[in-house]
C-alpha cells in the first residue's frame, strides 16, 4: 500500500516535519537534491551539458542545489532562474548564494544552445493557475530541446491534485518526487507528464502526518497478501456461493466472463441466472457452473428469489440488456437480497432511470461504471466526470451509501466516508470487450471468500490490473482480450 497525496497533505507534512519536529527546511532541501542526483546517476542520464530551469519558490531552490552537486561532479550546468530573486523564497535566495559563491552564472533566460540534460524546477505541487507569460515560454522551450527529461517533485503546469494541464506543461521522462507520491503524477494527464516515477525518502516520515493520515490511497504486489487463504480442512461451502445474473439473449460471453472470473478468484461455487439461448454455451465452456435459465419475456419470480437465497454474494447487470424483463429481475433482486452485491453494465443503465432504487437494498452495494455509466447514474457530462473523476466518486459514494469503482485508465474506488483508492495497476490494452465483465466476476469472487467489501472492491481492481499486465507481457498490447485477462488471475495468483 502507497499514500497518494494532494497539495494540502503534503504541504502540511512538510511543515509538521519542520514546525513540530525541528527539521530544518534547507536540510530537506539539500536531501532532496541528492536523491535527484541519485536517480540522475541510477538512469544514466546524460549530464554531459545540463539545463535546469528553476523557479522562485521551493522547488527551484531544489533545483539550484541540484545544479551546484551536478557541478561538482564534473557536469557541465547552465541554470536559468525564472522571475525575481528578490521574490524567492527564503531557502532558495540561499540555494541561489551559494550557487553564486560557487562561481556559476545564473541566467534570466534559456540560452540557445545544445543540451543533453533539461531539469525542470519551475513549479512544485502548489500550482493553482494555469501558466502564463515567460513560464509558458520557458516551459514550451524546455519541451522542444532533444535531451534527456527529468522533474523535480511535479512536471511543472501539473495540478497536483488532478493531474489536470494547467495551459501547458513539461513532459518528462523521469520525475523524482519526494516523501510520498501525489495523486497528480498518477491521473491522467499528469501520469504521462510524469514518465516513470521515483518516490525519494528526504525525511518525511508518517509520524509528520501527527495522527492524520492522508485520504487517498493506492495498493501495491504486495497487498496481494490479502487474497483470501485456502484451508487444507474445507469444501466447495467454505469459500461461498456467487449467483451471476447476466446475460440476455445473444450475450452468453457476458455472463461467462463474470462467472469465470468469480471462479478463479477463489470462490467455491457459482450459479448463473441466464437467457435460455445462454446455456449450451454456458455449459460447454464453463461446465463448472450451475445453470438456471428463463425463456422470452417472463421469468419465475419464485425461482428467482430462490436463487437470490442460495447466494453469498450476487452479481448482477453484465450483459444483461434493458428490457422489462431485465428491469423486473433487477428490482426483485434489490428488494430481496440481503448479501453484497456487485452492480453492472445493464443494471446500472437500468438505474439510472431510477437511482432511488439503490437506496433500497440493506446490504453492501458495489457499482462498477465505466464513464458513460457514471454519466447516465450521475447526470453528469462525460468530459466533466474525466476531469474531476475522485471529487465524482466520492460524492456519488457518499449519496447512495454504495462503494463506488469508477472505471477508467485510472480506475477510483470510493468508500462512502471512508478512504479512497487510486488503482496503478493495468494498461491499455485492457480496453477491450468483456474486461469490464472479468472485473466484477472478480469482485464478487473475493466477496464471496470472506474479503470484506472495501478491501474486496480495492483489491479486486487492483488484481484485475495486474492480470491484464501479465496477459499483456505475453499477447501484447494490441492483441490482448478478455480471455487472456482470465489466464493472466491465474498467473498472479499461484
Amino acid at each position: 500500500m502507497q499514500y497518494l497525496l494532494n497539495a494540502k497533505e503534503m504541504k502540511q507534512a512538510d511543515t509538521n516535519t519542520i514546525e513540530h519536529f525541528g527539521v530544518p527546511s534547507l536540510v530537506l532541501m539539500e536531501r532532496a537534491a541528492l536523491k535527484v542526483v541519485e536517480v540522475i546517476e541510477k538512469e544514466r542520464l546524460n549530464t554531459g551539458h545540463t539545463l535546469i530551469v528553476c523557479g522562485c519558490g521551493n522547488n527551484g531552490g531544489d533545483g539550484l542545489a541540484v545544479a551546484r552537486m551536478l557541478r561538482q561532479k564534473g557536469a557541465e550546468v547552465t541554470v536559468c532562474l525564472l522571475g525575481d530573486y528578490e521574490k524567492c523564497s527564503p531557502q532558495t535566495k540561499q540555494q541561489y548564494d551559494i550557487l553564486i559563491a560557487y562561481g556559476v552564472e545564473i541566467q534570466k533566460e534559456i540560452p540557445e544552445r545544445d543540451y543533453t540534460l533539461v531539469i525542470d524546477a519551475i513549479f512544485g505541487i502548489g500550482l493553482s493557475r494555469d501558466v502564463e507569460g515567460n513560464y509558458r515560454e520557458a516551459i514550451l522551450k524546455m519541451n522542444e530541446i532533444s535531451a534527456d527529461k527529468l522533474a523535480v517533485d511535479i512536471p511543472s503546469g501539473i495540478h497536483s491534485d488532478s493531474g489536470r494541464i494547467m495551459g501547458c506543461c513539461f513532459f518528462a521522462e523521469h520525475t523524482v518526487t519526494f516523501a510520498y507520491n501525489k495523486l497528480g503524477l498518477n491521473l491522467y494527464p499528469g501520469a504521462e507528464a510524469a514518465g516513470k516515477i521515483t518516490v525519494a525518502e528526504i525525511g518525511i516520515t508518517e509520524e509528520s502526518f501527527l495522527g492524520k493520515e492522508p485520504q487517498t490511497i493506492a495498493f501495491t504486489e504486495e497487498d496481494l497478501t490479502g487474497l483470501p487463504k485456502r484451508q487444507a480442512e474445507s469444501n466447495k461451502g467454505t469459500y461461498g456461493k456467487v449467483l451471476v445474473i447476466a446475460g440476455n439473449e445473444q450475450m452468453a460471453g457476458a455472463a461467462y466472463f463474470s462467472a469465470k472470473a468469480a471462479y478463479l478468484c477463489g470462490c467455491g461455487l457459482v450459479k448463473v441466472v441466464t437467457h435460455e439461448n445462454n446455456k449450451t454455451m454456458l455449459h460447454t465452456k464453463l461446465p463448472e457452473a450451475l445453470i438456471q435459465t428463463y425463456e422470452g419475456k417472463k421469468t419465475e419470480k419464485e425461482a428467482l428469489i430462490e436463487a437470490v437465497n442460495w447466494a453469498d454474494v450476487i452479481v448482477v447487470g453484465p450483459g444483461l440488456g434493458q428490457s422489462p424483463l431485465s428491469e423486473n429481475i433487477l428490482k426483485t433482486v434489490l428488494k430481496t437480497a440481503s448479501v453484497p452485491m456487485v452492480l453492472d453494465a445493464d443494471a446500472l443503465n437500468l438505474l439510472a432511470k431510477e437511482r432511488e432504487l439503490l437506496k433500497l437494498p440493506h446490504t453492501d452495494l458495489i457499482v462498477t461504471p465505466h464513464l458513460g455509466e457514471m454519466a447516465r447514474l450521475a447526470d453528469m457530462p462525460v468530459d466533466y466526470i474525466k476531469k474531476n473523476l475522485i471529487l465524482t466518486a466520492e460524492e456519488f459514494a457518499r449519496e447512495y451509501n454504495v462503494i463506488c469503482v469508477l472505471k477508467d485508465a485510472r480506475t477510483i474506488i470510493s468508500i462512502p466516508y471512508g478512504k479512497t483508492y487510486v488503482n496503478l495497476s493495468g494498461n491499455h490494452g485492457m480496453a477491450t470487450g468483456g474486461s469490464g465483465d472479468v472485473l466484477t466476476g472478480m469482485i464478487a469472487g473475493l466477496l464471496a471468500g470472506g474479503v470484506s467489501p472495501e478491501t474486496a472492491a480495492a483489491l479486486g481492481v487492483y488484481l484485475h490490473g495486474k492480470a491484464g499486465d501479465t496477459a499483456a507481457g505475453k499477447t501484447g498490447h494490441y492483441s490482448l482480450m478478455a480471455s487472456d485477462i482470465l489466464d493472466g488471475i491465474s498467473e498472479v495468483t499461484k
